[in-house]
């Protein structure tokens, strides 16, 4: 069974989607988090989000990965995730 999860979008809106990992950095100083909506793209593979993990006055919050070096070093965990 997998985890669901609430997150509140760009909208402001609520949306309930799946859980799929956590992710740290080497140094422990960022998190990210993994999750899906369930949503399939044309070749049947299924779409992943991952957003960036922030505690705002004791409040977890999502923001997005704008950053080009931050985004390859989120990518090389992942790639380090499937090959282990």
């Amino acid at each position: 069974m997998s985890d669901k999860i609430v997150i509140v979008n760009k909208n402001g809106e609520e949306e309930e989607v799946e859980l799929v990992t956590y992710l740290n950095t080497r140094d422990n100083m960022n998190q990210y988090i993994v999750y899906t909506k369930n949503e399939k793209q044309p070749n049947g593979d299924i779409v992943i989000y991952i957003s960036k993990l922030i505690d705002e006055d004791g409040q977890k919050k999502i923001i997005e990965i704008n950053d080009e070096e931050e985004w390859k070093s989120v990518q090389s965990l992942l790639k380090e995730i499937a090959n282990a």
